[in-house]
C-alpha cells in the first residue's frame, strides 16, 4: 500500500549567522494511511519542524515530502493553501480558537474557508463534530467559558471540519492537567480507531498508552521506530 506519508532524504536549514542549523537532517519516514503516530524526543530534536513540513507550513530545503498524494515542494503557497484545507487537520498546544465567534463557528470556519461542505450543511456538521468530541452542549458558548479540555476538544473538532485524512497535532496535551491529557489522547485513539490517521508530536511519555508506533527523533533524525500493540 502506498503511504499516504513519505518523507525522502529531507533536509530542513535554517540561516543561523553565518553558518545554519539543520533542524531535519536527511530524515527518512513512511506513515500509512491509518496509523496512529507518536513522534517523540526532546526539545530541539526536530520533532515540531517535521510536522510543519508534514502540514506544508515549512518547505524542505532539500528532499522530497509527499503528504496525501501531493509533493508538497511542487505546489505554490496558493495551492499549499488549498491543499491543506482539503488534506490536514491541525491541533495545537494553545487551541488557537477564535476569541469572539461560538465554539460552533470556529469549527465552521474552516469549512468557510476550504468550501468543501455546503453552506447548508456546515452548521449541522460542526454541531455534529461537537458531539463526536464529547462537547456538544457547548456549541453556542465563546471559547473562553469552556475549560482547557474542552477548548482543546473544540480544536479537535475544528481539524476534522473537512473531513480531512490527516491529523496532525503538535504537542495537543501540553497545556493540560494529566486528566484532561489522559482524556484528549483517548479521544485520539477513539479517531483513530475510526480509521483517521494521525501524527502527534509530543513530549508526554503516557502517548504509549494509546499510539500504536513512536517515531523517536534526535538531531533531526530518526533514532527509533517501534510499533506497539495497544492494550483493547
Amino acid at each position: 500500500m502506498e503511504p499516504v506519508i513519505e518523507v525522502i532524504d529531507a533536509v530542513k536549514a535554517y540561516p543561523l549567522g553565518t553558518g545554519e542549523v539543520v533542524a531535519v537532517d536527511h530524515l527518512d519516514l513512511d506513515i500509512a494511511r491509518g496509523e496512529f503516530v507518536a513522534v517523540v524526543g526532546r526539545s530541539g530534536s526536530g520533532k515540531t519542524t517535521l510536522l510543519n513540513l508534514l502540514a506544508g507550513i515549512d518547505r524542505p530545503t532539500s528532499g522530497t515530502v509527499r503528504v496525501a498524494g501531493s509533493d508538497l515542494a511542487a505546489l505554490s503557497e496558493s495551492g499549499l493553501a488549498a491543499w491543506r484545507g482539503d488534506n490536514v487537520g491541525l491541533v495545537f498546544q494553545f487551541f488557537q480558537l477564535l476569541p469572539t465567534l461560538t465554539v460552533a463557528e470556529n469549527v465552521m470556519l474552516p469549512m468557510d474557508f476550504a468550501r468543501k461542505i455546503p453552506v447548508g450543511e456546515r452548521r449541522d456538521r460542526a454541531q455534529h463534530l461537537l458531539d463526536r468530541v464529547g462537547i456538544g452542549d457547548q456549541a453556542d458558548k465563546l471559547p473562553s467559558t469552556l475549560s482547557g479540555g474542552q477548548q482543546q476538544r473544540a480544536a479537535i473538532a475544528r481539524a476534522m471540519a473537512n473531513d480531512p485524512p490527516i491529523l496532525l497535532a503538535d504537542e495537543p496535551t501540553g497545556n493540560l492537567d494529566s486528566t484532561t491529557a489522559d482524556a484528549v489522547l483517548a479521544l485520539f485513539a477513539d479517531l483513530n480507531a475510526d480509521g483517521q490517521t494521525i501524527v502527534v508530536v509530543t513530549h508526554e511519555t503516557d502517548i504509549r498508552s494509546v499510539a500504536r508506533r513512536e517515531v523517536t527523533l534526535r538531531d533531526g533524525r530518526v533514532v527509533d521506530d517501534e510499533r506497539t500493540e495497544v492494550p483493547a
